[in-house]
Formats: C-alpha cells, structure tokens, sequence
C-alpha cells in the first residue's frame, strides 16, 4: 500500500477525487446558503476540468516512456464513471441541498419495480455502458500510445493495464443481472399475483351469488307451494 501511494499517478485520483466533492460542495454551499448563483454555476460548470486532468497527465505520463500498468487502467475507470455518472451526482447533491437549505421538495427515490423501475434501471444501465466505452476507450489510447496495440480479450487477465478492461466487462454484465433483468423478473412475478388476486376475487365473487342463492332458493320455493296449497284448501 505504501508504494501504491507513492505513484504520482495514485495521488492525482485521490487528489481528483477529492478536488471533485470539494467543488460540487463550494458549488452548492454558494448557491443554498451565500446565494451566489452565478459563482455556483461557475463551480459546478468546472468540475469537467479535473477529469480532463487526470486523463491529460495519464495519456502524458505513457507518452513519456512509463509503461501502462494498473494505475493507468485505474484512473481509465475512474474518468469513466466521473463522466457518465458526474451529472447524476451533481444533480442528487443539488435536489438534498435544496431541500436542506432551500425551499426544494423532499427527495424522491427512485422506483424500484413495475414498468417505472424498469425504466429507471434502464437509464442506469445506459449510465454504465457510457462509462465501460470511455474507461475501455481509454485504456486503448493508452496501449496504443505506448506501442502496445489492441489486445485480444483472450490476453486482458495477464496484463496490468488490460486486465480494468475485464473487471469493467464483469461489473457490466453483473448490473445487467441486478438491474433490469431482475427488476424484469419482478414485473413477471408481480404480473402472476396479481393475476392470481383477480382470479380468486372472481371465484369469490361467483361464490357469494350462489351462497347467498342457497337461502332463498328454499323460501321461493316453498312460497309457491303455500300459495298452491293455499287455492287448493280455497277449492275444498
């Protein structure tokens, strides 16, 4: 771990990472609580400006000799999930800021079944997949500046750089598993109970007829029997 840090390269991420809650959170405090709009905008319109940073000094630092090695695929991924997902983030800060220190409405969750959770986990997925092109697109920017080229797939777990293009290849298929196909299959189950419900209420709608049927039927039949009774001891 010591010498995992001491890669220059190790502490742009962290110092990206941090440089990025830093300024989405001077961004909020400067519209919420200083109401200062236009420099709010200003802040949050920058945070862009640190991944084009770090991915800037990670193609610089290959170009100048460094060979790619697992921090380079790091900070691939990294650049990839800040940009596909930096506006989801910045978007559920701001709706909890407002509604902390401004008059905004309480946060909503997001569905999580039926044909609105379906959805939602879609535009998630679309998320991810954002992320997997630009980390993989990275990734192979920085092969190719370091004379490396394109390697087949069959070759990503023996090398250090290629081997952040299989993790991102199995967190992706993993979240189309807990994502949409298991919110999918919830919606198949749903479907079936309440399928289910509907036709055990109209059983029991059937039922009610026919036991509240059984009472009457004995008084109507016996009413026209006394009645016929009746005319005969008339006729006698």
């Amino acid at each position: 771990m010591p010498s995992l840090l001491e890669n220059p390269l190790v502490l742009l991420i962290l110092a990206c990472e941090v440089g990025f809650w830093v300024v989405l959170g001077a961004g909020l405090i400067s519209r919420y609580v200083l109401r200062r709009r236009r420099l709010s905008t200003v802040l949050l319109l920058s945070v862009p400006l640190i991944d084009l940073l770090l991915v800037t000094v990670s193609i610089a630092d290959v170009a100048g000799g460094s060979p790619p090695e697992a921090v380079h695929g790091l900070a691939a991924v990294y650049l990839g999930f800040t940009v596909a997902f930096g506006h989801s983030i910045v978007s559920w800060a701001d709706v909890r800021a407002a509604h902390w220190f401004g008059d905004g409405p309480a946060p909503v969750k997001p569905p999580k079944d039926g044909l609105a959770g379906l959805v939602h986990e879609m535009r998630e997925l679309g998320k991810a997949l954002i992320a997997a092109v630009i980390a993989l697109g990275v990734i192979s920017t920085l092969s190719v500046v370091a004379g490396d080229g394109l390697l087949p797939p069959a070759q990503w777990p023996d090398d250090p750089l290629w081997t952040w293009a299989l993790r991102v290849s199995v967190v992706l298929g993993a979240w189309v598993v807990f994502g949409p196909v298991w919110v999918l299959l919830g919606l198949g189950s749903d479907a079936k109970k309440d399928d289910s419900k509907d036709t055990g209420s109209g059983r029991g709608e059937r039922a009610a007829p026919a036991d509240s049927a059984g009472p009457v039927d004995p008084v109507d039949s016996r009413t026209p029997v006394d009645s016929v009774g009746g005319h005969r001891s008339d006729g006698a």
